[in-house]
């Protein structure tokens, strides 16, 4: 008989044991994946003990939980209970991969970037990933700690990537929030998913406790740098100068390491939630224009640090913009702070009907059949919302950058318009977009409502997921009135000449242009205008003009789009090419003398001030700071 040997990819995957996987754990073929047995459904089994540890234990044996959700508000004492976790699962002889959400992306791509960082191995793809977490015999245990701040990637981890893992693999989850809806209506999940839940009857109020480990820091200086470091997400030296540039912050940055409310990470300084709040709040209280004042040292510094930050380190940044935001419209966008209470997903062939049932409850017949079109030619576009019972309750419609241009979209009025707009503003490059091109639910409609909020805070993924590429969003509206106010707020325009009537109902078009900075570039403009940062900036972006000594001046598109790139780079050298490659597109073959005929155009529009353009020899232009 002819012996069975693998092939040269799974050898690749099996050649020997990693370093995170217990001394002695083989490394044997996949037999099956958590996928088959969640196809099986059997019968549901007793769940067995009440103590939450012992509960969580049950997942180390070959009948427990596949996915046990341990959730708790700040101060029930689940990193006390994750750590014991981790002792009993190593004594056990199985391997822990455990993944600090803070510090990662929530994206497939942030969270593949993880995962490698622990098992030392690149990882191409889910497939790749699965079975490289998968190579142990033994029971392998992925646990997620701080998952609140993951949520945008939950569907995911859910419907693709632990379904790929094999049968011998446990995923832990830690979050302060109970389980999203989906785990809740997902029949397969039914049998392999245990929620254990966590109170602080037991424990003292958070806001006393950090109050009685505030009372282990007498000194002054300590006690300052901690108000600063109360604003911040995390704490670095360099965060810790720019807050503090009076105090010599080398010497208190170690101090402040070893405070037992302080963690240190491998990125900087985290504070324990509840501490942070509470010194927040009192400084706020106490100073609110020194707060104001820390948040925009804060926001300076990464404004630097984000035009530096390589693609796998974007996020560490962008989490900290955006946690320094107030505005709830934003924050809650990317840090959902309450319990999902719907499931997003990607539709099913089986969804149509659903989809097509709620846009007859609130469409014409044109509008309609314009739906019908995309769903014939791209229903991949459709993502549907559900709520805990399992019904779908709404769906959004969303085209990105690589599906675009389809013959077929001519044939819907809208997209018509979109794609002829692009081709008009973009140049020898049309900008990578996203066409958002509908979203109902079945109760209210486009109107806002929490299906909505729902939709949006899934579409927000995709934003993470293509940046810094992405350019712009469309997105039709057939009444802008409930939206105006915030959609002003985000920077969104209402493109007139692009209107379409369907049925006689006329759609309107909201265009958001996130400048080269793409969406990060965004995020930084929000904060700086809700922190009031007053700079004697020499752009307009409302209204695309030219603020020259108190006088306007209109800009083309290519010099709007070349100020706003220099003006997120202000003080810094910005070479010909990089210029040509964010403004013109990766596809200009012309020479670099296009943008040197673009800034001449501009330092005339400037007159007296066009030396604030600077031409740095041998690299390309500056924008005096």
């Amino acid at each position: 008989m002819l012996e069975n040997k693998p092939d040269a990819a799974e050898a690749r995957y099996t050649s020997s044991s990693p370093a995170w996987m217990p001394k002695g754990s083989t490394n044997p073929h996949m037999k099956k994946r958590i996928s088959d047995i969640l196809s099986q459904m059997p019968h549901s089994r007793a769940r067995g003990r009440t103590d939450e540890l012992m509960r969580m234990c049950q997942c180390l044996r070959d009948e427990g939980p596949i996915v046990v959700w341990l959730h708790g508000p700040i101060g029930a004492g689940k990193s006390r209970l994750l750590s014991e976790f981790e002792k009993r699962v190593k004594g056990d002889g199985a391997a822990i991969l455990k993944i600090d959400c803070r510090t990662v992306e929530p994206t497939q791509s942030g969270f593949l970037d993880a995962l490698r960082d622990l098992v030392g191995v690149t990882l191409n793809d889910l497939d790749h990933a699965a079975s490289t977490v998968s190579t142990s015999s033994d029971r392998t245990v992925i646990a997620f700690d701080n998952y609140e701040v993951f949520r945008l990637a939950d569907s995911w981890l859910r419907r693709e990537f632990i379904p790929a893992l094999a049968e011998t693999a446990r995923v832990v989850f830690v979050s302060r929030e109970p389980p999203a809806a989906g785990w809740m209506i997902a029949k397969e999940w039914r049998d392999y998913f245990l929620s254990v839940s966590l109170d602080v009857q037991a424990e003292m109020n958070p806001e006393d406790l950090a109050r009685r480990y505030l009372e282990e820091v007498p000194e002054p200086e300590i006690r300052a740098v901690l108000n600063a470091a109360s604003v911040v997400r995390r704490v670095t030296r360099p965060m810790l100068t720019a807050l503090c540039p009076d105090i010599q912050t080398d010497e208190l940055f170690e101090k402040i390491a070893t405070l037992s409310f302080v963690e240190r990470r491998r990125d900087g300084l985290v504070i324990e939630d509840s501490v942070r709040k509470v010194i927040g709040s009192r400084l706020q209280s106490a100073d609110v224009e020194q707060y104001r004042r820390y948040q925009q040292a804060a926001w300076k510094l990464l404004r630097r640090q984000l035009k530096d930050s390589a693609r796998a380190d974007l996020w560490r940044c962008t989490a900290d913009i955006i946690y320094l935001i107030e505005n709830p419209v934003i924050r809650e966008a990317f840090f959902p702070s309450e319990s999902a209470q719907f499931s997003v997903e990607p539709a099913a062939l089986g969804n149509k009907d659903d989809v097509m049932d709620i846009a007859a409850s609130h469409e014409g017949p044109a509008a309609i059949e314009a739906l019908e079109l995309w769903w014939k030619h791209l229903p991949s576009a459709f993502h549907v919302v559900k709520d805990a019972s399992g019904r779908t309750v709404g769906f959004y419609c969303m085209a990105k950058p690589d599906e675009l241009f389809g013959n077929w979209m001519n044939a819907d009025a809208v997209a018509r318009n979109w794609l002829h707009h692009l081709t008009l503003t973009g140049r020898s490059a049309r900008p990578p977009s996203l066409f958002l091109r509908r979203w109902l639910s079945r109760e209210d409609g486009e109107a806002p409502s929490t299906v909505q909020a729902a939709a949006w805070i899934d579409i927000k993924r995709t934003y993470l997921e293509l940046r810094p590429g992405l350019r712009r969003v469309y997105l039709a509206l057939a009444d802008i009135g409930p939206y105006g106010p915030v959609a002003t707020e985000l920077g969104f325009t209402v493109q007139e000449n692009l209107a379409a009537s369907l049925s006689g109902k006329l759609f309107h078009t909201a265009m958001l242009d996130f400048g080269p900075g793409s969406v990060d570039g965004w995020i930084c403009g929000l904060l700086a205008t809700e922190l009031r940062i007053s700079e004697n900036r020499l752009l307009d972006a409302a209204t695309r003009e030219l603020v020259v000594n108190g006088s306007r001046v209109p800009l083309t598109p290519l010099e709007f789009d070349l100020v706003t790139m220099l003006e997120s780079r202000a003080g810094d050298a910005v070479s010909r090419s990089e210029l040509l490659e964010q403004i013109w597109g990766h596809s200009y073959e012309g020479g670099s003398n296009v943008v040197d005929a673009v800034i001449r155009g501009l330092r005339k529009k400037c007159g007296k001030q066009a030396e604030i353009l600077e031409t740095v020899r041998g690299i390309g232009y500056r924008l005096r700071a």
